[in-house]
């Protein structure tokens, strides 16, 4: 605090050496003239506002999610009891066409047999007036019957197999038809089952999503198909590129966020459910006025520069800001290309304006003390 006043009593005796009182520049602020010599003891430093072509990074955190299009649950359309199972645990890695369960169905054996009964009556030779029209009436219940055996989801290589053997089966095998992970398994053995009832849900973890939380002043910078980059904790030498494929249409009132969600090919399997992962958007936002947003105070109520209109020389500006992008701010108003603005120091400057601006600052301090001393 000692040092800050002496640096605050040295600015207020630099801006007082050979300079009139200025009127406000405006309200709440005063210019400030500082001494060259001062300006590098203090460290005052300037940087001119021009045009720049910027560029800004939005960083999140996700959690990595299964695809819920690549998401396979396997059912039944029949009754039955679980005879066997092929895959006995959660997690476990499957193959398309791989076995998963045998399930006993009376209602797929009575099918069975009736399949193999309308195939020997298509099969039967027949004479008479009336063999055509039977002949056709056995064709349709042979097809009928096949339907409702595919209907019910029997593979075709089995009803091959029924065709040729005809003998019917009293299980029935069912196979993965995606290869992936099993995330869930409702199923043991004896167990029955009924139509409609989720027995495996199997992820492909090869094409996954990832759920991040965009803050509500970025959203606007977020498109659909933009590119996005992804690291992980878990090993960070690995980065992977995917691609904005939602973006929620609702904000969440308590954080402020809109939920997006981006797309990652997965082909390794690094990214595995449930996953923290870091996400980051780069964004060209082109060629506009910049000010560094180390010059830029920040009162709550407005943004203030100083603006170095001749050598030592300070004077106050409020300004309207846009984006943020690096280390600068997008100028809507208040500055010209060109100008120079303080970029250290400035809160020195700023503590002395306002003091000026309310009477004198630092000198009217040290009139004070003087006709105290004198008396």
């Amino acid at each position: 605090m000692i040092l800050a006043a002496i640096v605050l009593l040295s600015i207020a005796n630099a801006s007082m050496e050979g300079m009139p009182h200025d009127p406000q520049h405006m309200s709440g602020y005063a210019a400030v003239q500082i001494d060259p010599e001062k300006m590098q003891l203090f460290g005052v430093a300037t940087e001119k506002v021009k045009i720049r072509d910027l560029s800004k990074d939005i960083r999140t955190v996700g959690v990595v999610e299964v695809d819920e299009r690549r998401m396979a649950h396997v059912q039944t359309k029949f009754k039955g009891w679980i005879e066997k199972l092929f895959v006995n645990f959660t997690g476990m890695p499957v193959s398309e066409g791989a076995p998963l369960f045998s399930v006993y169905s009376p209602d797929l054996l009575t099918a069975q047999e009736e399949y193999l009964l309308a195939l020997k009556s298509e099969e039967r030779p027949l004479q008479g007036m009336f063999s055509e029209e039977i002949a056709q009436s056995n064709a349709d219940l042979l097809e009928a019957a096949r339907q409702r055996l595919e209907l019910w989801d029997v593979p075709e290589p089995e009803i091959q197999r029924l065709t040729e053997n005809r003998i019917p089966s009293k299980t029935l095998t069912i196979d993965s038809p995606v290869e992936g992970v099993v995330i869930n398994k409702n199923a043991f053995v004896g167990m029955n089952v009924e139509p409609g009832m989720t027995i495996f849900t199997i992820a492909d973890l090869s094409h996954v999503w990832v759920m991040a939380d965009i803050y509500e002043q970025d959203i606007a910078w977020i498109r659909m198909g933009q590119k996005a980059t992804l690291s992980l904790p878990a090993w960070p030498q690995k980065q992977l590129i995917g691609s904005v494929a939602f973006i929620s249409y609702v904000v969440e009132p308590s954080t402020r966020t809109m939920k997006v969600r981006f797309d990652f090919d997965n082909p390794d399997e690094y990214l595995k459910p449930g996953m923290y992962a870091t996400v980051e958007i780069h964004i060209k936002t082109g060629k506009v006025l910049a000010v560094p947003q180390s010059a830029v105070i920040d009162t709550g109520l407005r943004k203030i520069v100083f603006v170095s209109t001749e050598k030592g020389r300070f004077e106050p500006r409020e300004v309207q800001l846009g984006f943020k992008a690096g280390l600068y701010d997008q100028v809507i108003d208040g500055l010209e290309p060109g100008e120079e603005v303080a970029t250290r120091a400035q809160f020195l400057i700023d503590s002395e304006s306002r003091l000026r601006a309310t009477g004198g600052g630092m000198q009217g301090m040290e009139m004070g003390q003087k006709k105290n001393h004198d008396r």
